[in-house]
């Protein structure tokens, strides 16, 4: 086995991780009862984190990986790390976080980072040559349809929370 497909392999468990690290995120704030506590300004911004791990995956999933995605990626990881900031110093005053929850957290943080950091020595190439490697050139991996539907069941979580949020926002009035 080579170190490429090595890599690849990693990275291609690194969604399916960064997921089920989702669901048991999703399920500790059920368990606290995030719909009664920090209300609907927690899952938006929830959505808002998915987004910007979901965005440079869905990206990939129609385009070759280049400089520009890395860089994009790159982004959104920052981004990421910043609103997860923010999401904490939000849900901390409203609702007790768990250690569980907090660890469950941490695989949250760095599983895009290690992601990114994967799809950085898999396609290190077009960060060598950065200044010819811009365009963008449609693909259509085998697995994009599998890799969509995981997706998806990840926005639905986030969704599903936002608006039990939402309804309970609107009963307590």
């Amino acid at each position: 086995m080579s170190l490429a497909s090595l890599l690849a392999g990693l990275l291609g468990l690194m969604l399916p991780l960064w997921l089920a690290a989702g669901l048991a995120d999703w399920l500790c704030h059920r368990h606290s009862r995030i719909d009664h506590t920090s209300g609907p300004g927690e899952p938006a911004l929830h959505l808002v984190l998915y987004l910007l791990v979901a965005s440079p995956v869905a990206i990939g999933l129609h385009f070759s990986i280049n400089a520009l995605l890395l860089v994009f990626a790159a982004a959104c990881v920052l981004a990421h790390t910043a609103v997860s900031v923010w999401d904490t110093a939000y849900a901390q005053p409203r609702r007790y976080i768990s250690p569980l929850e907090q660890h469950i957290h941490s695989y949250q943080d760095m599983l895009p980072l290690f992601a990114l950091a994967l799809a950085c020595v898999l396609h290190w190439d077009a960060l060598a040559n950065p200044l010819w490697n811009w365009q963008m050139r449609p693909q259509a991996p085998p697995w994009a349809w599998g890799v969509w539907m995981a997706l998806c069941a990840g926005l639905v979580m986030i969704i599903e929370e936002l608006a039990r949020c939402l309804r309970a926002a609107r009963l307590s009035r």
